[in-house]
């Protein structure tokens, strides 16, 4: 096997952009972080290992360090990165992989933003679409020049700014996860106990007892639920309500559920 591309998505962005490097890249595989989170022993054995994914908090989602934590890396093969944001540069997502791969006697050789939707919500609304247009476009032709990049094993490492502050911010994040989902609301009387939200869930947070949605408090706050809801019945607090909702035009519902 000579390229395995590791993604994490809820709403289809790091998934679009795994399948368009697998487009272009000979004999590439994507594989579902939270898919393979799921097996007893995770190892990868490859010429070239690709991760993409969303910031989270300027950092890393949850389950993508928990992935690069208990992930066994064969070989020394090319390492790259690809965080999929609304607003690139402010973070440290490639440091903090770069000192979790370090460990592991593994380098990150590559890193790229690559600038699409934010599907936070709570912050603000999405996009306009004519907004959405330009960027998926301008996004197409950096995949392209990635692609050709990874190909030719090429170094390249990109902005991180305001590192500290964005390590505390992410920090407090984490320090705060149980209550994470405390905000979660569901209207009952929209919900049509469809199983959307349960099944997107990355990390089995949701079950519902009497159908609509209820939260255990692992929640890594990929909004995944309230972004797949065919009613609009989830919210996260008071924001979100009347706020549009979101998922990549290139990705289909079903391709962001869990199997099985």
């Amino acid at each position: 096997m000579k390229t395995v591309i590791y993604y994490y998505s809820t709403t289809g962005n790091s998934l679009y952009v795994a399948r368009e490097l697998q487009k272009a890249i000979p004999e590439a595989e994507i594989q579902s972080i939270s898919e393979v989170l799921r097996e007893d022993r995770l190892v990868v054995n490859a010429e070239c290992v690709g991760f993409v994914f969303p910031m989270h908090y300027f950092g890393l989602p949850i389950q993508v360090e928990e992935f690069l934590q208990k992930v066994t890396i064969l070989e020394s093969p090319y390492t790259f990165a690809i965080a999929t944001c609304g607003v690139p540069y402010w973070g440290r997502p490639f440091m903090d992989a770069e000192k979790i791969l370090k460990e592991k006697n593994c380098s990150l050789h590559a890193s790229w933003y690559v600038r699409l939707v934010s599907n936070y919500i709570p912050l603000r609304d999405i996009a306009a679409d004519w907004r959405i247009n330009i960027r998926a476009w301008l996004a197409k032709g950096k995949l392209q020049r990635i692609a050709k990049a990874i190909n030719n094993r090429e170094a390249h490492s990109t902005w991180q700014l305001f590192k500290n502050f964005c390590g505390r911010y992410h920090d407090k994040w984490l320090a705060g996860q149980q209550e994470i989902d405390n905000k979660f609301l569901c209207d009952k009387e929209k919900c049509t106990a469809c199983g959307l939200c349960e099944r997107i869930c990355p990390r089995d947070n949701i079950k519902r007892p009497e159908g609509s949605p209820v939260w255990e408090h692992r929640c890594v706050e990929c909004l995944g639920c309230l972004h797949i809801c065919p009613a609009k019945a989830i919210e996260y607090g008071e924001i979100t309500k009347g706020r549009k909702r979101y998922r990549h035009k290139a990705i289909a519902p079903a391709d962001l559920l869990r199997k099985g």
